[in-house]
């Protein structure tokens, strides 16, 4: 039974079963279930005379508030669907998550951009410093993208992808680890908000690493570093214990052990007692 089920679930939109997987958009497991809301919506989308190869907010509310006033449907099964009609027709459809009215500045399209990269940063649990990380990168890429030319967000490309990073190293001169940062952003914008394939990116150039510093010295830096060292210094630096790469000072800048300070007074503690029980 759980074989038929589990054939039947696949049969539903398979293509789009498909994409998910292919792009992993979505969890495995969570896939088959993303297919059965979005043909839950296409047939109520049906019903209502309504197109289902462009995305219509007033439908797609009509549909979430239906499945809200079924008290079979949980409040995680509302937000899957939520989020399965999103993937359906911003990523798999390639419908555009901003639409430009016509003479509105390309500006506009900037905060509904950060507002859907806020919700998919979120519906991936990711942390709130990377949300934050994530959301200023971006604006500043768009700027950057937009300000090139006058165009709108549904004019960016993986092109201007490849020229913000070579930016960020040639003008910006940023660390290497800053521009990794930039880099996962703005691949995220692309496949998770955008719904764009990032293409060939092997010939943006790349921030230098810096020179990496050793953790500890090395055996020859530390018997030079011993040999400017003298008298407490030097037994300060080697330690109780530690074997000296290095001749030691002469004997009158040593300290006297324990056990060579403590043996004259313990014999004339003990000459002292004897006598005084000889005397009794």
């Amino acid at each position: 039974m759980g074989s038929m089920a589990s054939n039947t679930q696949r049969a539903v939109l398979p293509d789009f079963q498909k994409f998910l997987r292919e792009r992993k958009i979505a969890p495995e497991k969570h896939v088959p279930f993303h297919a059965h809301w979005v043909s839950r919506f296409l047939r109520f989308a049906r019903r209502r005379d309504v197109s289902a190869t462009e995305y219509q907010e007033a439908a797609v509310t009509d549909f979430l508030e239906e499945l809200k006033s079924d008290k079979k449907v949980l409040d995680w099964q509302h937000r899957q669907a939520e989020h399965a009609l999103r993937l359906y027709y911003f990523h798999y459809l390639g419908v555009l998550v901003v639409r430009i009215a016509p003479g509105t500045s390309h500006q506009t399209d900037i905060p509904g951009i950060l507002k859907e990269m806020t919700r998919m940063i979120r519906l991936k649990h990711y942390s709130y410093s990377t949300e934050r990380t994530y959301l200023q990168w971006t604006e500043r890429f768009l700027a950057y993208a937009l300000a090139s030319a006058k165009k709108s967000v549904a004019d960016v490309s993986s092109e201007d992808f490849k020229n913000f990073i070579s930016h960020l190293a040639l003008k910006q001169r940023v660390s290497s680890s800053t521009q990794n940062q930039a880099f996962n952003a703005i691949l995220f914008l692309f496949k998770n908000v955008l719904g764009k394939e990032a293409n060939d990116l092997s010939n943006t150039i790349r921030a230098k690493r810096g020179p990496k510093l050793p953790v500890v010295l090395s055996v020859d830096e530390v018997k030079r570093l011993f040999s400017h060292m003298s008298g407490t210094t030097l037994l300060m630096a080697e330690g109780e214990g530690f074997e000296p790469s290095v001749e030691l000072p002469p004997q009158r800048f040593s300290r006297p052990s324990h056990s060579t300070t403590l043996a004259p007074l313990q014999e004339k503690s003990l000459k002292n007692y004897f006598n005084t029980v000889t005397e009794l």
